[in-house]
């Protein structure tokens, strides 16, 4: 098979080309330096502020057409946009016959005075749009509570939230024309069909870029280059590498693998691919587990949901990563693959030390199986941060339950934030087993945990701090878990 030497994408419906150490540079870099299309702002660098969002479609959907979401350009390197289409706020008016028109958001703002100095306004311009884009293509309607969430990732409010959020409110998604639909170009479709069935090999000054098209390319790659560095999203490595920390000299992705971005379900089981999104498992998962679409509803901002890997959050192995949790008390196994072999690891077992996992240098994980829950499990998952949306956890809590005959028949219980690695508490979940379902015997265990955590102390909270929380988190679960009884809900 021919292999590619350059990454070629749209931006605004003008076609690129990208070679040479190029395709390392973030996109909000290169749009700003190479395109001179300034409106795109770059503050934080780390994904945090939102200044830098703007639209990518990388996949058509089932109308045939671009599906475009809101992302960080400030830590995306221009490897990833392979194949897709970017729109930035200079994107969104519109040139026909009659002149340039702003797209209706962009004029929403000015009619709302959603803008002070502007320096922000183009990453809520484009969060917004986003948000247009998604709702009207499932014929949903615009909620003051949609629209707060839909911004949660654009944090610069000098107007205060008011005008912004009276701007989307006035949006009248009848009249609306859709991106997906002012930017259809079947010949470009074709084109990125074409894109992702060639793999991208680029070599130069010591550097590498491997796009594969197929497992076994990227099986083979792994098996020859153990030290190439799996790039899902970049909002973590793309945080790390802007201030200097690290470089990735190997780089593969492979979201042009139809294979991994699966997802499926049986009667026991969700299995996800390592290149399913955060974004994309949260709508999933809403029909199975409520309780896991509810956590995730706060784990990031859209534009981090829209660009991070579930695989990736797992991989990453955060001590504080808030989807882990769930996956311990789950007995949630993870699949993994080299060029020889495929072996399945319990998440539990998964996790060695810090940052160190379960991993032969010449496998990669390919997906994620998920038990489903059965009809008596009662499930609570818990976060705490200094605030609600797109922040770091403090602690994190995972517990699930049977009861019978007012006798704890099943129970697992896992925290985060209290060791080197999310864990679980086999040995509390011994003793509680068979215990009487009441709140004393969970004040006593409790009173038990200084014995199994030892939380330090940071920039997020104290010890002292995170050891009240988790013995609060026992009594709560088991107060919710005991109105839900009661309710003879789930």
């Amino acid at each position: 098979m021919e292999n590619r030497q350059k990454i070629i994408t749209t931006i605004n419906s003008k076609r690129i080309e990208i070679d040479g150490e190029r395709a390392f540079m973030p996109l909000a870099t290169f749009l700003r330096e190479e395109r001179c299309l300034t409106g795109t702002k770059v503050v934080c660098a780390e994904g945090d502020c939102g200044a830098c969002t703007v639209l990518l479609a990388r996949d058509i959907g089932a109308d045939g057409k671009l599906t475009f979401k809101a992302v960080n350009s400030c830590i995306m390197p221009l490897y990833l946009i392979d194949g897709a289409h970017v729109v930035s706020v200079e994107g969104l008016k519109k040139d026909d016959n009659q002149g340039e028109s702003l797209h209706p958001v962009q004029q929403a703002m000015i009619e709302n005075h959603g803008a002070q100095c502007g320096y922000c306004t183009p990453g809520f311009v484009c969060a917004m749009t986003a948000m247009v884009e998604k709702i009207k293509s499932e014929n949903k309607t615009i909620t003051e509570k949609k629209a707060k969430n839909y911004l949660t990732g654009n944090l610069c409010r000098c107007t205060g939230y008011q005008p912004i959020i009276k701007a989307a409110m006035s949006l009248d998604l009848d009249k609306l024309e859709l991106l997906k639909d002012r930017h259809h170009n079947p010949n470009w479709l074709l084109e990125m069909k074409k894109i992702k069935s060639t793999p991208v090999v680029m070599n130069f000054n010591q550097k590498t870029i491997f796009l594969p098209v197929t497992m076994k390319q990227a099986l083979e790659a792994k098996s020859l280059n153990n030290d190439i560095r799996l790039v899902g999203g970049s909002t973590d490595i793309g945080v790390v590498v802007n201030k200097g920390r690290l470089e990735t000299p190997k780089a593969m992705a492979l979201y042009h693998i139809d294979e991994l971005k699966i997802m499926s379900h049986d009667n026991s089981e969700i299995r996800i691919g390592a290149c399913v999104t955060l974004s994309e498992f949260e709508d999933y998962i809403e029909k199975f587990i409520l309780e896991l679409k509810s956590i995730l509803h706060i784990f990031a901002s859209p534009q981090i949901k829209n660009q991070a890997t579930l695989i990736g959050n797992v991989v990453n192995a955060s001590p504080i990563a808030d989807t882990i949790p769930y996956f311990l008390v789950s007995d949630t196994k993870v699949v993994l693959k080299s060029i020889h072999n495929e072996r399945e690891v319990l998440l539990k077992d998964f996790y060695l030390g810090y940052k160190t996992l379960d991993i032969k240098p010449d496998e990669i994980v390919t997906c994620l199986k998920i038990p489903r829950l059965s009809a008596l499990e009662k499930l609570r998952l818990y976060k705490v941060s200094m605030r609600k949306d797109l922040d770091i956890s403090a602690v994190t809590f995972a517990g699930t339950i049977e009861v019978e005959n007012l006798k704890i028949k099943m129970v697992r219980l896992a925290l985060g934030g209290v060791a080197a690695t999310v864990i679980r508490l086999s040995q509390l979940e011994s003793q509680l087993i068979g215990s009487d379902f009441k709140r004393e015997t969970f004040q006593n265990i409790a009173k038990q945990l200084p014995q199994h955590i030892s939380p330090l102390s940071d920039l997020r909270a104290s010890k002292e701090y995170r050891m009240k929380l988790c013995q609060n988190f026992f009594l709560k679960f088991f107060d919710e878990v005991s109105v839900d009884l009661s309710n003879g809900g789930y």
